[in-house]
């Protein structure tokens, strides 16, 4: 019995010291339109910032990455304005989110998520409310502890821009909670 229970602990030390170990490889069929190649970039990405800060990895998830995609495609075909789901109706959010937008270059899913992750320079960390939530958002929501999964979408907008969508399951960003 103490063999089992040290095996256990040793087991959940492992795992808290490096949560990376138990990322998962990202799938053949991504859900979306980002290469399996570029998913597992920004998967690992968000893994390592993930690990910085001591919470779990997150798991691809394929269904999230085909909700990201339609967004990213209904933004890009209204003009790529940045803009989040709304929050009822026929494209209600239903997941935490990140969006990116770009022109002029070809991005993927990792320079979105070193975008996001760049709000680390304005990031004080405690609990979140309306004064130190709204430049750090995008980063809070890629470690944020309770959140196990994520995917991401992509599409091109008239004149080369490029719009990238991740979406979170479970959300965070919890105005009154801490991210970690």
């Amino acid at each position: 019995m103490t063999k089992r229970i040290s095996i256990l602990y040793a087991s959940i030390l492992l795992f808290t010291a490096n949560p990376q170990l138990y990322a998962q490889t990202v799938p053949g069929l991504t859900g979306s339109k980002v290469t399996q190649a570029q998913a597992q970039e920004a998967l690992d990405f968000h893994n390592k910032v993930r690990a910085d800060v001591k919470v779990p990895g997150l798991q691809w998830s394929a269904e999230l990455a085909a909700f990201a995609q339609q967004w990213a495609e209904q933004v890009a075909s209204k003009g790529c304005g940045l803009q989040h789901r709304p929050g009822d109706g026929e494209w209600a959010q239903k997941y935490g989110e990140n969006i990116f937008g770009g022109s002029g270059a070809a991005y993927t899913a990792l320079n979105a998520s070193e975008s996001w992750y760049a709000e680390i320079k304005d990031y004080t960390p405690g609990v979140l409310n309306e004064s130190n939530w709204y430049k750090t958002g995008h980063y809070t929501q890629m470690v944020w502890r309770g959140t196990t999964q994520i995917g991401i979408g992509i599409a091109t907008c008239e004149g080369n821009g490029t719009i990238i969508v991740a979406n979170y399951n479970t959300p965070g960003n919890y105005m009154g909670e801490s991210p970690y």
